[in-house]
């Protein structure tokens, strides 16, 4: 099979080399501040992963700048009123466009549908997040050009289900159906999809070079090719931008985004999106099982001084993972006060009595934590440092580990400490990549990994249920209620603790049209309408 997929992968390079005669000859330059470490969207983790899905998949459905559901494979959204979603709320119908192709010629049929969803639940494959397709009891076609989805029970976030991203793009079944598992084949670095970009190469450490696809089923993309660059310093980015090798540098570092200053020819620009920075509690690794030590540490340090000291003000402050920017979020939560006095007092009850030296002890074990998060950026080792500096004054001697982010969000099997629980605290940033706000994938039991995103390892019976609860109604004030109440559980219980909403950085050039960054998923999701002037 791999020597099949080696073949498959010549074929759609000589595919890829001649861009589309409607395409700009330009090269679009892309900087992005962190390398993938695959480029397949059933084992991917990385945000950066999902951004680069974009180009080169393609989801029944994806979301515009506005949050709003748009077909992408599929002729239309599915809804109870145009007859796709059944009454009882438990099937759901995806009509296909007809002139979809895989980048080696192959049409897209409702086999690839069928497909991406055993593989997604394919306990051999290393799947970050099985929600909500371990809703789905199986999927029907028809005929070519029609999958049904049949569920278990009615489910609101199923809608979600194959959009355009990590854990949803639609993968070639022809290609990789024979394949025991997807979690280490060829395909994953030199992959076929059906998007508007072809894949041509990839230097490691350096960029990937994407090539127009003419026969994508949307109309052939306005830019020709591409060069993705990996430009993980500081410094480097700094250069490039002020240099003009960019026209577009996405997810800057807040630091690189403040200290550039004005740049002729280039673009500052900010948008919002749901991406939490947070710190997850090891729930099952002491000392920060007790609830108690993690409330001390959330006592400790002011989120309102990392936001301007860090943050230089971007972004906006909820404790929760429901953003304050949208009505899911609890009014009534706000974040915790910094009060170091109540924090010593926290620990004194859970037994730390303040040692000579400073650090606090409890049967002859000194308050030691790790707090680990992925190395590279700036702003969050500047967030670690002042964490770090803040629980030594109350008596908690903290040990910062960093790892690449390939690493670092790595499944478990493939040696990923977050995923593998091997941490106390982890600072990190997640991205609610869709406008639905479950939080199935992060709250609930089910999803403790290998096959979710609970990476608290926080198993609370009350918590599963009313997640479970929630995602089982469409009716927006009963979701509400269920919401407001998980957060305060959240906020109480402390799985998950969020430090700061960020703002999404980027400069781009001036030169560049089309671009219209979305309040979910990613800034390239229409990069085929993407232009020069």
């Amino acid at each position: 099979m791999r020597k099949a997929l080696a073949g498959a992968f010549a074929f759609a390079l000589l595919l890829a080399a001649p861009p589309s005669s409607r395409a700009d000859e330009r090269e679009l330059r892309v900087a992005l501040t962190q390398e993938p470490g695959t480029l397949s969207p059933i084992v991917g983790t990385l945000a950066i992963e999902a951004d680069l899905v974009q180009f080169l998949f393609s989801g029944l459905t994806r979301y515009d700048d506005r949050g709003n559901q748009v077909p992408d494979l599929a002729v239309r959204v599915p809804t109870l009123a145009n007859g796709d979603i059944a009454r009882d709320g438990r099937s759901i119908t995806y009509h296909l466009v007809r002139n979809a192709k895989w980048h080696d010629g192959v049409p897209v049929t409702s086999a690839d549908i069928a497909f991406t969803f055993a593989a997604l639940m394919n306990p051999k494959n290393n799947v970050a997040v099985t929600s909500p397709y371990d809703k789905i009891a199986r999927v029907e076609t028809p005929d070519a050009y029609t999958a049904k989805i049949i569920l278990k029970q009615p489910w609101a976030p199923a809608i979600d289900a194959f959009s355009d991203r990590i854990g949803g793009a639609i993968v070639p079944a022809h290609l990789l159906a024979k394949e025991p598992d997807l979690n280490h084949i060829d395909f994953n670095a030199a992959p076929i999809g059906s998007g508007p970009y072809t894949f041509v190469a990839w230097h490691r450490g350096s960029d990937i070079v994407l090539a127009a696809n003419p026969s994508y089923f949307r109309g052939a993309p306005k830019i020709g090719r591409v060069v993705i660059r990996f430009l993980t310093s500081d410094n480097t980015m700094l250069i490039a931008i002020r240099s003009h090798e960019l026209d577009e540098a996405d997810r800057l570092n807040i630091s690189t985004f403040t200290n550039l200053g004005t740049v002729d020819g280039m673009l500052p620009a900010t948008n919002t999106q749901s991406f939490w920075e947070h710190l997850t509690f090891n729930t099952r690794r002491a000392p920060v099982d007790d609830r108690r030590v993690r409330l001390a540490l959330c006592y400790a340090f002011d989120v309102r001084d990392l936001l301007a000291k860090v943050s230089h003000g971007l972004g906006a402050l909820g404790p929760t993972n429901q953003n304050p920017r949208t009505p899911w979020y609890n009014r009534k939560l706000t974040s915790y006060p910094y009060d170091p006095v109540k924090a010593g007092r926290l620990l004194d009850d859970a037994g730390w009595k303040m040692g000579p030296d400073g650090v606090r002890v409890k049967a002859r074990q000194r308050l030691a934590i790790s707090l680990s998060f992925p190395a590279g950026n700036i702003n969050r080792d500047q967030t670690g440092v002042l964490l770090q500096q803040r629980w030594k004054q109350i008596g908690v001697d903290t040990s910062i580990k960093t790892y690449p982010p390939s690493t670092f969000f790595a499944q478990a099997a493939n040696g990923g400490p977050f995923y593998g629980g091997k941490n106390d605290v982890t600072l990190a940033a997640f991205v609610q990549a869709v406008p639905d706000p479950n939080g199935i994938s992060v709250n609930t039991a089910d999803a403790i990994p290998p096959h979710g995103n609970n990476l608290s390892f926080y198993d609370n019976p009350e918590l599963t249920r009313l997640e479970n609860d929630a995602a089982s109604t469409p009716v927006f004030a009963r979701r509400k209620a269920l919401y407001d109440r998980i957060q305060e559980i959240e906020l109480r219980e402390l799985p998950y603790y969020t430090l700061r909403w960020s703002e999404i950085t980027n400069m781009r050039s001036t030169h560049l049209d089309g671009v219209r960054p979305g309040i979910v998923g990613s800034t390239f999701w229409n990069v085929a309408d993407w232009t020069f002037r």
